[in-house]
């Protein structure tokens, strides 16, 4: 059961069941946005028979069977929201999947064999800490500044807008100055501080006494730490303690997140680089199907198999080099997934 302590399935470069911690590194870090899958609205009529989901650090798969429990077709709203994505200003840094576009995820779903299209909402807020969010997509749409809150675009867009406007953003905290004390109206690279709130969402039919399997796909949006924080030699007991309880990691795990951590900063550093990688699946707020899901199926692809990974779970077999596996009969979730990877490149 996700968030449980996990029996060790494996040994040096085998699974491991977890929940993520980020070590405050910002400079070297992009943050995950942990993404999910299809939301139902509220039913008893719809059954979820099974749900297969593949989760890598590039791709994500999920295929989904839903039964109509009922002797007439039924129609609901089913969506998919899409991780919040802050801008987080200038030392915020994110590997988006396709900047330039609102389906930043390349998210893409098929029912039944048959590509769909789903309708986007998009909005943009100002969010703080103990304060009401405050939405600023019509401000946003009538400067003609992209939602998606990525620095490129942003730039580009308020490139184009009088020194007055630019200055006013700025006073509203909608962009950063960066290093800059006082904004004068100069040419300068001005971050997005706003969060975007997405979500795709479509009517469904679903046909009296019948299947439908309904496929999504899309590319998560994974965090990424270089110089492997969990092998530091004085790694304080709160943070080993957050990695155990977010990832499930061992000691045996963390012996090997050690090794990687001195060969990157021994000799061989100039050849050889490590990073520690997170990846994260909101399954929990998608259970408003009639009863729990019928047959669960995860694998986890670590995708190199030098690499390491750990993850949460009871049960995990190793199928092949990269990928392991889990499976469970009447599924009901109760924690998300984290997943941990180490992993080991060429120096560049």
């Amino acid at each position: 059961m996700f968030g449980e302590t996990a029996r060790r399935v494996a040994a040096l470069g085998g699974p491991f069941w977890c929940l993520a911690v980020t070590p405050a590194l910002a400079d070297d870090s992009a943050a995950t946005l942990a993404a999910g899958g299809l939301v139902l609205q509220k039913t008893d009529k719809i059954a979820l028979v099974s749900e297969d989901l593949y989760l890598s650090a590039t791709t994500v798969r999920i295929s989904y069977r839903f039964r109509n429990l009922t002797t007439t077709d039924y129609s609901t709203t089913i969506a998919f929201p899409m991780p919040d994505f802050t801008g987080g200003g200038v030392n915020f840094e994110t590997a988006v999947p396709d900047p330039a576009s609102d389906n930043f995820m390349k998210f893409s779903t098929v029912v039944d064999g048959q590509p769909v299209s789903s309708q986007l909402e998009q909005r943009a807020f100002l969010t703080s800490d103990g304060k009401p969010d405050v939405e600023i997509t019509s401000k946003l749409r009538a400067l003609r500044i992209p939602l998606v809150p990525t620095v490129d675009a942003t730039e580009a867009a308020v490139g184009q807008l009088p020194d007055n406007e630019r200055k006013s953003l700025v006073d509203a905290n909608i962009l950063d100055v960066g290093e800059s004390s006082n904004y004068k109206g100069e040419q300068t690279t001005l971050y997005p501080l706003w969060t975007l709130r997405s979500k795709y969402w479509r009517t469904q039919v679903f046909p009296k006494e019948q299947d439908i399997v309904v496929q999504q796909t899309y590319v998560p949006i994974a965090g990424n730490l270089v110089g492997v924080p969990s092998g530091f030699p004085d790694l304080d007991p709160k943070t080993r303690d957050a990695y155990r309880t977010k990832y499930c990691t061992d000691e045996s795990f963390l012996k090997s997140a050690r090794a990687l951590y001195q060969r990157a900063g021994s000799e061989y550093a100039k050849t050889y680089s490590a990073f520690e990688q997170y990846v994260s699946y909101i399954i929990t707020s998608g259970g408003n199907w009639a009863g729990p899901i019928g047959d669960f199926k995860l694998i986890v692809d670590k995708g190199d198999p030098s690499a390491f990974v750990s993850f949460c779970g009871s049960d995990i077999k190793k199928i092949n080099p990269t990928q392991f596996e889990v499976e469970i009969k009447n599924f009901t979730p109760k924690h998300d997934i984290d997943i941990l990877f180490l992993k080991a490149d060429p120096a560049q």
